[in-house]
């Protein structure tokens, strides 16, 4: 049986008392129509909003799947949106490097699909300073929980757990057999013409490079997944 995400949401909300480190900027989000629907292509970190925007997108019934890129950002808001995709039964490709909640969103998925050069990354939850103390520690056990009742493979898990949230591991070959990963851009033989130019940097086949069973790295550049709070008018 399935865990429920909103109770989840609930008892983070619950274990957390310090404030959240709030992303730099909101997601991109443009649409891309195909013959088989809208697609939402999503840019940039996870904040605040991004949650009701794309709520308020989904609310039409048009929307068939992502086409994601995400350093990471908020946890709550991540698991919010985690939550849609799974809902609404949402295919999501990961053009390129989808790290932090982004990988919680494209766990979420129908069906999954990476391009060319893509890298999944995880990482335990930090605070609001980027460490890991009691609290964080036991977000991350809840959300380890919720990831295998959506049937993440315990491989993964175990990398979620065991990786600091200064640095990200990567998910290997045989991670992404477990998720049933295609390794194929789903959309872009719906594409237009323009479009299907611009998505040759996303053609098939992942990295192969990424196949270390745990290929942890400094957390350069990338945004921690960072522990939420309960934020007023968000739903």
């Amino acid at each position: 049986m399935l865990l429920n995400l909103t109770m989840v949401l609930k008892l983070v909300t619950l274990l957390v008392l310090i404030a959240l480190l709030q992303p730099a900027s909101a997601f991109q989000i443009k649409r891309v129509g195909t013959d088989s629907g809208t697609v939402l292509r999503l840019r940039g970190d996870v904040t605040v909003g991004d949650y009701r925007r794309l709520k308020n997108i989904l609310q039409n019934g048009s929307v068939v799947g992502l086409e994601i890129r995400s350093g990471g950002g908020s946890l709550e808001v991540g698991l919010d949106i985690a939550r849609a995709v799974r809902d609404k039964g949402l295919v999501v490709y990961a053009s390129k490097e989808c790290d932090s909640v982004c990988a919680l969103i494209f766990f979420a998925a129908k069906e999954r699909y990476m391009g060319r050069g893509c890298k999944i990354g995880v990482h335990s939850v930090s605070n609001d300073r980027g460490k890991e103390d009691a609290d964080s520690a036991r977000i991350t056990v809840q959300t380890s929980r919720l990831l295998v009742g959506l049937g993440v493979p315990h491989s993964i898990i175990g990398k979620i757990v065991a990786t600091p949230p200064a640095k990200i591991t990567f998910l290997d070959n045989r991670d992404l057999a477990g998720l049933n990963v295609h390794r194929t851009n789903p959309f872009r033989k719906n594409y237009g013409a323009a479009s299907m130019t611009r998505s040759r940097e996303t053609s098939p086949v992942c990295d192969p490079a990424v196949n270390v069973e745990t290929e942890a790295t400094a957390h350069d550049g990338q945004r921690p997944c960072t522990t939420p709070v309960a934020h007023a008018g968000e739903p």
